[in-house]
């Protein structure tokens, strides 16, 4: 099944759920203008990369624009507000359009005060212009994009999960990365699931997800009043993490019964455990 129909039957489900609000959804306007192609775009890709682009890829074209944006509200008290969705940049595009998605975390001197990754500024300016998103959230900018890195002579490309300044690569293909955030439902912060928990420990354990300007803090995510770091609840932003992977754990069972979640909780215990050691 090709990538526009597994999308598509997954906005059907999430549509269908009485359980979900479903803010945005276009696929209707998606599905009309699937058969275009730019060749434009594709020279511009292959010429960036030094190779050509499988046919078999194409398909990752015709996703481009598609946007889905649900949440669920709660009057439980030991429930929280959940949300998810995605907007999407055809492959073919991330391939060639310059990068500058990441500018505002990371063009930014006040960044570099708080980035724990003692590699990060020496790399800044030759790695993140290789890096581009394909897959931004719905529900706002928040921060988090699945990536693509684009080096000649490399395809597929490597792709990676940028948070806020933060980058952490991810042992998927696109296709799998594709299926993977379906059966996550796309929940906000579902790649973190599926990466090793010393990383997120080591990148994240001691980078607060603020910045200040002008005496004033300004702090990042879609519902950041409800993301609970501006009361200082959590010290560090691993821990936000940990918390929304909780809150996926215990909304799940009512909102999608049909999700198996072993592995999610594994991953959960993981990093709480690694935190508290």
């Amino acid at each position: 099944m090709k990538i526009l129909q597994k999308l598509e039957n997954f906005i059907v489900e999430i549509c269908n759920n009485d359980k979900i609000t479903v803010d945005k959804n276009n696929i209707g306007e998606v599905k009309k203008s699937a058969d275009f192609f730019s060749k434009r775009l594709l020279s511009r890709a292959e010429e960036r990369i030094k190779l050509e682009i499988p046919i078999k890829d194409y398909q990752y074209d015709s996703i481009g624009s598609l946007t889905l944006d649900w949440s669920s509200t709660t009057n439980e008290p030991d429930e929280e507000y959940i949300w998810g969705g995605f907007q999407l940049l055809s492959l073919i595009e991330a391939l060639g359009v310059n990068s500058h998605f990441w500018d505002i975390y990371n063009n930014d001197s006040r960044f570099w005060e708080n980035n724990p990754q003692p590699e990060a500024e020496a790399v800044w300016r030759e790695f993140l212009p290789k890096l581009n998103y394909f897959h931004k959230s719905g529900h706002g900018d928040d921060g988090t994009y699945g990536c693509i890195l684009r080096e000649e002579g490399v395809y597929p490309c490597p792709i990676y999960f940028f948070d806020s300044g933060i980058w952490f690569k991810m042992d998927m293909t696109l296709e799998e990365y594709y299926n993977t955030m379906i059966a996550c439902k796309a929940v906000y912060y579902w790649q973190y699931f599926y990466i090793d928990t010393q990383e997120i420990v080591k990148k994240l354990g001691n980078y607060k997800p603020r910045y200040i300007e002008a005496d004033a803090y300004y702090y990042r995510g879609p519902k950041f009043t409800l993301d609970k770091f501006e009361d200082g609840i959590f010290t560090y932003s691993a821990e936000g993490v940990l918390h929304q992977m909780k809150n996926i754990v215990k909304r799940f069972p009512k909102l999608f019964p049909d999700v198996d979640l072993t592995y999610l909780k594994e991953r959960c215990d993981a990093l709480e455990k690694a935190l508290n050691s």
